[in-house]
């Protein structure tokens, strides 16, 4: 990441000039037209987003000053704060998508960030994505995302991903985390009151041999599609998926899972612990049936189109969408394990974040240790098919 930049940017509030006169070079060199002739005084600048993994600044010419139609009278400056490899793979993917049209234009990209198309829209959030029709288009959509072709290691990385959140806890010289009260309630008495790194590492070994039965269901993957990393575009009301810092191969219900399970989990609440977590997510979701048949119907459309199909389908689409909605609730524990090994990692290395990372912990494994179970018995189903 670039420190100099950030530090910079940082200071919009104080010396607002500054980051004008530094989002007009941009502007100049990767954009050129009218915004080279532009004077400082004719630049907006404002935040978007800020947090651990980017900085979003929204950079706008005054009304009239840019008048071609070719060039944009506005554009965001994203700044990385994320470790390499995954501003690598982020750009990289940025790119495709760019060239597909599956997501907004990239006009450049520089040391520690990038330029990229405004598209005036929605961010969606967990009242939004739990509407049946929204969350059919999400459903339908993945298989898009799912059939690109990235150049990164092809094998699932989710396992992989646990794993170094755990090396990066037993760094911190911290070995054992004790449970608190959260907003997830299961009277389970499976779920443990503390666990240690080595017991979760276990964990996660276990989970593993069992996850091999999907291997030939292994995609590329965003990994991270909760509310916030979803457009719905103001004009045509279409979805698009931004924010792709953690994307890599994965199988395909494990990304599925990922934002069934993250439409329980609302971060909107201005008060500690900072989460509200709605269990029916968890236990029954409202829209798995149709999510998953949208994402079936999907793929059956690009079969027919004889498109860059990752996996074979049956003759009885009805059997496919029960058969996902299964490798569904099987992901949902390995899911919440590696958002739980995530939030210990920050919290024992003394990373600051709006929710109390005790507490999204203890959500996460609460909801591991209790649906456990209900993987092994699906993985005992499907395993001789």
């Amino acid at each position: 990441m670039n420190q100099e930049l950030i530090k910079l940017f940082s200071k919009l509030s104080e010396d607002p000039s500054l980051v004008r006169r530094k989002a007009l070079e941009y502007g100049s060199n990767y954009l050129g037209g009218d915004w080279k002739t532009l004077t400082e005084n004719e630049v907006n600048v404002v935040q978007m987003t800020g947090g651990q993994s980017n900085l979003l600044y929204l950079v706008t010419a005054s009304p009239g000053k840019v008048s071609s139609e070719s060039t944009p009278s506005c554009f965001l400056i994203r700044l990385h704060c994320q470790q390499e490899s995954q501003v690598f793979t982020d750009t990289v993917v940025f790119s495709i998508m760019s060239e597909r049209g599956l997501g907004p234009k990239l006009y450049g990209f520089f040391p520690g960030g990038r330029l990229e198309q405004f598209l005036p829209s929605e961010t969606l959030d967990n009242d939004t994505v739990s509407l049946p029709e929204v969350a059919r288009k999400i459903g339908a959509n993945l298989p898009k995302l799912h059939a690109i072709e990235v150049p990164i290691p092809k094998k699932p990385r989710a396992i992989l991903m646990i794993r170094e959140f755990l090396e990066e806890c037993r760094s911190t010289g911290n070995n054992v985390f004790k449970l608190v009260p959260g907003s997830v309630k299961f009277n389970d008495s499976r779920i443990p009151e503390e666990v240690t790194i080595d017991e979760l590492e276990k964990e996660v070994t276990l989970f593993e041999k069992m996850c091999s039965i999907f291997d030939d269901t292994v995609v590329f993957s965003h990994n991270d599609l909760w509310s916030a990393n979803i457009l719905q575009l103001n004009e045509t009301k279409e979805i698009v998926f931004i924010d792709f810092e953690y994307s890599s191969y994965n199988w395909r219900s494990f990304d599925l899972s990922m934002h069934l399970s993250e439409c329980a989990f609302d971060y909107r609440v201005p008060f500690p612990p900072g989460v509200h977590v709605n269990q029916i997510f968890f236990e029954n979701h409202p829209n798995i049936q149709l999510f998953c048949d949208a994402y079936i119907e999907t793929l059956y459309k690009m079969k027919q189109e004889n498109s860059n199909q990752k996996y074979p389908l049956s003759d009885n689409r009805e059997k496919e969408v029960d058969r996902l909605i299964q490798e569904c609730k099987f992901f949902l524990p390995l899911v919440n394990m590696l958002w739980a090994t995530w939030s210990i990692k920050n919290l024992w290395t003394g990373k600051q974040d709006d929710v109390d990372l005790s507490v999204a912990a203890s959500n996460r494994l609460s909801v591991f240790f209790h649906f456990k179970s209900q993987s092994e018995k699906i993985y005992n189903e499907l395993k001789n098919h």
